[in-house]
């Protein structure tokens, strides 16, 4: 009889243990919501924002011309927002010593604002053309073919060459900074008596200049935000 009972114990253990565990609920669903919630939010705001990005960047660059240089009277200046940020992209300053010490966007301003001041149909004494001063050898050389003057002074040609030489300077150059100087001066006047420093020194307050005017902007746009939220508080009052 013990045994028997014994039996019927341990066969009722045994029936217990393969019984499905029971799912377990979460307690609280309103924090699994809250974070599930959460989660979504962060991947929508980290995949808006290079479009962000880019339009506010843009146009950082067209109200910095309009404002810095009014009488220029630039040819579509919205156009020549998108090349210029889509071509600071492709700066590789990955490749320069002193890369880590620039913004693209603004490094490429402060070239374009010291060879040109943003005048598309400029023209050196020794026959560099366009925003970013190219010599027509050296874009038929970096474009595989002889341009035509229409060809050379536009725009997104211009500053698509400009950017591919100025990139071939800093892997022949190692530096930023004598990158630069060698654009201006060339890479053999560099090596021989160091280029021109007062080039260098310009294009770097160029590029200061307009880290200081998106910083400043910024900030008008958190004031203006400010007081508007504090006037609503008030009207609401």
């Amino acid at each position: 009889m013990e045994i028997k009972k014994a039996d019927t114990e341990k066969g009722a253990q045994i029936s217990r243990a393969e019984r499905p565990k029971p799912i377990r609920f979460i307690k609280r669903p309103a924090l699994f919501f809250i974070s599930f919630a959460a989660v979504a939010v962060a991947a929508s705001l980290m995949a808006a924002y290079p479009k962000w990005h880019k339009q506010e960047t843009e146009n950082w660059v067209y109200t910095y011309v309009t404002e810095r240089f009014p009488g220029k009277n630039i040819d579509n200046l919205q156009r020549l927002a998108q090349i210029i940020y889509r071509e600071a992209g492709k700066l590789r300053l990955d490749q320069a010593s002193d890369g880590h010490k620039y913004n693209r966007a603004a490094l490429l301003m402060g070239v374009i604002q010291t060879e040109s001041e943003f005048n598309r149909k400029a023209r050196s004494r020794v026959g560099a053309r366009g925003f970013m001063q190219l010599m027509p050898a050296t874009a038929a050389l970096l474009k595989g073919r002889r341009l035509s003057q229409g060809e050379i002074v536009d725009a997104e040609t211009n500053i698509t060459l400009g950017v591919r030489y100025l990139n071939d300077m800093i892997r022949e150059m190692g530096s930023v900074e004598k990158a630069l100087l060698a654009y201006n001066a060339g890479p053999g006047a560099v090596r021989t008596w160091g280029g021109v420093p007062a080039y260098y020194e310009h294009v770097v307050q160029a590029h200061n200049a307009f880290l200081q005017f998106r910083h400043e902007t910024r900030n008008e746009r958190m004031i203006v935000g400010d007081f508007k939220d504090t006037l609503v508080a008030q009207i609401a009052e």
